[in-house]
């Protein structure tokens, strides 16, 4: 059986390389590729921008032709949702005896009938085994209508399948295909992720933990066996020798500290087998109890030297009332300090706009971060994505817009909050980076150049200018001088 896999961006580089690197490869869709793949079905995928509009349609209707796949696999989050289900209509359209599926976390969330006007059957939850259970019918000409995790479209109506119990070993799943996504990617010598576990034991209300928990039965916190991961970063760098860093993507690796300290173990050993040593970074999740030196030790031994930290508000009562996240500013810094004593470079997750928040609360993330000064920073203005808490909370709160705006999201101010309207929750992100760093007197003219280019030419100059670049060289047939340092000197400068 041969499967079609659609998955869609804002902002690629060109139509045919819309992804620039390895860290554009998306789990969902290379988790069940890969147990597809392993039980003999063939998978390809199709990467798309809703920005080329009707050249998609023309653009797909090729790779179909050339494939020939029965199944046309959708997902998508929020901000992608109706331009999938577009694409949808016009396959069908175009393609009536194709079988159209569809999965991800929108759908999960928000499960709606409706959906199966565009597609036969959408899966709820984790979508391995359902989507391999699917092909082998289909495949055969079996029924799909008993399918855990699948609502299906019949001539009798929709069959809506309860949910199996999450994968409770992640080890039995075959490591994420990557080779149908080289295709798509400008530049293969970049930094890959590797999934180390699934779930988080937070319930922060602007993530969807606390809906997807309850989704299915089981242990919903999971990591995989330290030895089965470092079996997977050793295949990586033996198929891309020249990558010197990983990404290693969890919540939180300081969830279980008996597991990190056997992992940061394991990745010290790795390291010592090879001649040029991997660097490693990560996300650390801060909580009240947390052993921030032992977890640091753990990441220097294990030569982890970047990690990103939520701080995501430097207001306690923001982070305590509204985003349920309890830990002090205290904290923090205290793990600044760490990560300079050991030589590891920290990165601060930030947002902008949050419900009740006004500028004065907003000012406090800005001196934190102003206080620790971060080697990076990834900072966004607030997005209520529904199936979260904070979007039911706004609703209530009557701060949703008429029409929720899906292009360039958590970039462009989409609540308008009383005393800190929209226009200033913009200009406080514009002009975030600025703000940040000018305490260090202008260290940088490459900083001051980015926040005047966005004051004047707007927010996504610096992004669109990346873009900009990248595509002159490509069509030019340079893409060889789009180097690992081309690619690093705009994430460092971030």
């Amino acid at each position: 059986m041969r499967i079609l896999f659609i998955y869609s961006i804002q902002k690629s580089i060109t139509q045919k390389k819309p992804l620039s690197g390895q860290e554009g490869i998306y789990f969902g869709i290379s988790s069940i590729a890969a147990v597809l793949k392993e039980q003999g079905h063939e998978c390809r995928l199709a990467v798309l921008d809703r920005r080329y509009k009707k050249k998609n349609i023309d653009f797909l209707s090729k790779i179909i032709h050339e494939f020939n796949p029965r199944i046309i696999a959708f997902t998508a989050v929020f901000s992608e949702f109706d331009f999938i289900c577009d694409i949808a209509s016009q396959v069908k359209g175009k393609f009536p005896d194709l079988f159209l599926y569809a999965g991800g976390i929108h759908i999960t969330l928000n499960p709606n009938e409706k959906y199966l006007d565009f597609f036969n059957a959408v899966c709820i939850g984790e979508g391995e085994y359902p989507t391999l259970e699917m092909a082998d019918c289909l495949s055969k000409d079996k029924s799909i209508d008993n399918i855990q995790n699948l609502w299906v479209k019949t001539p009798d109506g929709i069959v809506k399948n309860p949910t199996r119990s999450f994968i409770s070993n992640l080890d039995e799943l075959p490591f994420a295909e990557r080779d149908m996504w080289q295709e798509w990617i400008l530049e293969p010598n970049t930094k890959p992720t590797i999934l180390i576990g699934r779930g988080c034991p937070f319930n922060c209300t602007y993530c969807c933990n606390h809906s997807l928990q309850k989704i299915s039965k089981g242990k919903y916190v999971r990591f995989r066996n330290p030895d089965n991961i470092v079996m997977e970063i050793r295949q990586l760098h033996n198929t891309y020798p020249e990558i010197e860093e990983m990404f290693l993507e969890v919540e939180t690796l300081g969830a279980s500290l008996s597991w990190l300290e056997v992992f940061c173990n394991k990745l010290s050993l790795f390291n010592k087998e090879i001649n040029n040593k991997i660097h490693f970074s990560t996300n650390l999740r801060i909580f009240p109890q947390i052993d921030l030196e032992k977890i640091f030790t753990c990441f220097h031994q294990a030569n982890i030297t970047s990690v990103t930290i939520g701080l995501e508000s430097g207001n306690y009562r923001i982070r305590k009332e509204i985003l349920n996240r309890d830990y002090t500013n205290e904290h923090i810094l205290s793990a600044a300090n760490l990560a300079k004593k050991y030589g590891i470079k920290i990165s601060l997750f930030n947002m902008i706009g949050l419900p009740t928040e006004t500028p004065v609360e907003f000012s406090d993330t800005l001196k934190l971060n102003q206080e620790v000064q971060p080697d990076f920073h990834a900072t966004s203005i607030f997005f209520p994505y529904p199936g979260t808490q904070l979007y039911d909370i706004c609703k209530k709160m009557n701060l949703l817009p008429q029409k929720i705006r899906t292009k360039d999201e958590r970039q462009i101010a989409t609540l308008d909050l009383p005393g800190f309207s929209g226009k200033q929750i913009q200009q406080s992100f514009d002009s975030f980076h600025y703000n940040v760093y000018k305490v260090q007197n202008n260290k940088s003219m490459l900083k001051l150049l980015i926040y005047f280019s966005m004051k004047f030419f707007g927010h996504n100059f610096y992004a669109n200018l990346k873009i900009f670049v990248i595509r002159i060289f490509y069509t030019l047939n340079m893409k060889n001088l789009i180097s690992r340092n081309f690619f690093s000197i705009f994430q460092k400068s971030k």
